[in-house]
Order: structure tokens, then sequence, then C-alpha cells
């Protein structure tokens, strides 16, 4: 006698279904392993602590839910694995002068510690973003949803034409070079260069910053490629001036910014502005002083309002606007639908007049 027990196949792939994380909802994580990747970077592996599996498209992000200090606080970053893992996420980190998340969970996170996180979220998705010359440009801890990228093309063991070109401060500021080498050594469609910024004398490759120029010598056909680009701003504006100066048409182009904030003519507009925000479910109202966002305005009344990144990157703090006017300074955490129906960030978003939110 079979001692097997069978199953239909649909009721299998059900199950399946079931055990998968897919619907930016908070969920309790298992720390499984901490990675030293560089001296100020780290790569956190975790488990759902419920069993799932982890359903995600390549470059999106997460939001990490520690309590610091007895204090719930959150933080967006983007996913190193690739979702043709499925068991495991990976966060990888680096640590910022001052940051007091990165630095919470360099110090404290440890294997065995639980951690809410949610997600998937994010609009940057390889899948959702068509090329059949991918060329991949990363500023130092921008490289996080773009090896998730190359991890995923690598395990389907993809033949399209990859190109990436990392800048980093100094050699050992390059993270998951070890990785990155043996993956150009085993897939001969993968061309990887790596540029460093700081002048160091056992470096023999490229130096500098990204300019047109630069581009177009490391990768001359850079005009019939697809860029998904990510780094800190000032790297994605030097980026974004290069590939403009290059020729590069702009409909081939994707990006995810690390960092940012409003710039001095942005404040100096939103300050000269008299202005209140009203809070329409709390019944409340909040006179605005020079500068302040509307996550100040909420958080000087009392009024929760979820947040993430607070640099207008993640869309954790998305609120809607049912009248009134905002200046508002994002770097992509809203999409063109959500700005048409009225969502505003407001880590980001300053009043002009008198607003009136949903809140």
């Amino acid at each position: 006698m079979n001692a097997h027990t069978s199953f239909p196949a649909s009721d299998f792939f059900a199950t399946m279904r079931q055990r998968q994380w897919a619907d930016a909802s908070l969920q309790a994580m298992l720390c499984r392993g901490v990675i030293d990747e560089t001296h100020d970077v780290k790569t956190f592996v975790f488990s759902a602590a419920s069993d799932r599996m982890f359903c995600f498209n390549a470059g999106q992000y997460v939001v990490l839910h520690p309590t610091i200090d007895g204090a719930a606080v959150a933080r967006s970053y983007s996913v190193s694995s690739p979702p043709t893992r499925p068991l495991d996420l990976h966060v990888t980190v680096k640590r910022t002068p001052g940051g007091l998340v990165s630095n919470w969970l360099h110090e404290n996170l440890r294997f065995g510690d639980e951690i809410n996180i949610e997600g998937p979220r994010g609009s940057f998705k390889l899948d959702g973003l068509p090329g059949e010359k991918p060329l991949f440009l990363a500023g130092g801890s921008g490289i996080t949803p773009l090896i998730s990228m190359l991890r995923t093309l690598t395990d389907r063991a993809s033949d399209l034409d990859l190109r990436l070109i990392y800048s980093a401060r100094s050699p050992r500021d390059i993270i998951f070079r070890s990785e990155l080498d043996a993956l150009a050594a085993r897939f001969p469609n993968l061309a990887v260069t790596y540029v460093c910024s700081k002048a160091d004398p056992s470096w023999a490759g490229p130096t500098g910053r990204i300019d047109g120029p630069m581009l177009l010598r490391l990768v001359p056909d850079l005009g019939d490629r697809t860029v998904y680009a990510c780094g800190p701003e000032q790297y994605m504006k030097a980026l974004r001036d290069g590939l403009g100066q290059a020729g590069v048409d702009p409909r081939g182009y994707h990006e995810e910014s690390f960092g940012g904030g409003l710039g001095g003519a942005a404040r100096d507009v939103a300050s000269a502005v008299s202005s209140s925000v009203h809070f329409a479910r709390s019944g409340l109202e909040h006179r605005c002083a020079a500068g302040e966002t509307l996550l100040d305005a909420a958080r000087n009344c009392g009024v929760y309002v979820p947040t993430g990144c607070q640099q207008g990157v993640c869309g954790t703090c998305r609120i809607a606007k049912l009248s009134g006017a905002v200046a508002m300074h994002d770097l992509g955490g809203l999409t063109p639908e959500e700005k048409s129906a009225g969502f505003v960030l407001a880590c980001c978003s300053r009043a002009q007049g008198t607003v009136l939110l949903d809140l």
C-alpha cells in the first residue's frame, strides 16, 4: 500500500498562496542572522514568525517598526534579497551618523529578536519596468534594491545584457563586492564596474564623480539602455544631470532615491505664507510656524500620522488633502494616481494658506 497521501495540485497552490506575505500588512518577523557587509553596513535576515513566505517584487522596500527607548518608530529600507528566494527577507542597513534607527539596528538587533515589519511597498519594481538592456546605476547604499534585481535576474538565468556601474566613496565602502564579482564571473552577460570618488593608492579602477562623459566612456551604448538608478540625492542629482548631458531619453530612466529634503527656495516660499492646518475628523486646528510640515503640525496637535523615511521617498505618511494648497517636495513617494486623487506626503508638505486634511 502506498503510504503517501495525495491531494490535488490546486489545493497545494492554494495553501502556498495563503502562506504568502504580499498585502502590505504589518507582520511579526524573527531575526535569523546578522551579516557584516562592510565596516558600517550590516544585512539583517528575517523570517516570518507566522511561517509565511515573502512575495514581493525586486526593488520594493519594507517599513521596519522597532521600539526605541519606549517609543514606536518606523523607517523604510529596500529589500536586498530576491523574490526568487521567498523563505527569508534581507534588509541591508548602512549606519549613518546620528541615525536613530540605523544605529539602533546595528547595536541592538540580534539573532532571535522579534520586530514588526510592514510591506512590501513601492513602485520601483523590476518586473514593472521593461528593458532589454538594463543598466543599473548605484551610489553607496543605493545598491540595495539593485542587488535584489540582479539576484533575481541571475537566479532566473536571464540572458539579458546587464551592466552595473557602482559608485562608492572608497574600495572599503563597496557593498556586496565579493558577490558581485562572483556573479560577473559566472554570468558573461553581466558586466560590473566600480567607481570610487575618494583617491586611494591601492585603487586602479575609475575614479571621480559620475557625469555625462564618464557615463558615455563606461557605457558606450548608453542611449540604447534602460536605466535603473538608486542612491543618495546628491548622487542622483549628478546622475540625472549626467544622463541629460549624454542625451538619454527620460522615458528610459527609472529611479529610487535615498535622502533629500526641502530645498532652500521651497522653504522660503513655504515660510512666506501664513498658513494653518485643520484636521477634519479630529476637529483640531493648528497655526503653522515658518517651515513647519504637515507632519510637524499633526504631532503638535497630538494627531497620529504613520511615518517611514520622513524624506518623501517611502509614501508611508500619505494623507488625503480635502482642500487647500501645499508645497510638496517629494522624492517619488506618491504615484501620479495618488497625487491626482488628492493625497500628499505629510513629511515633506507645507501648508500654503488654509489646508483641510482627512485626519
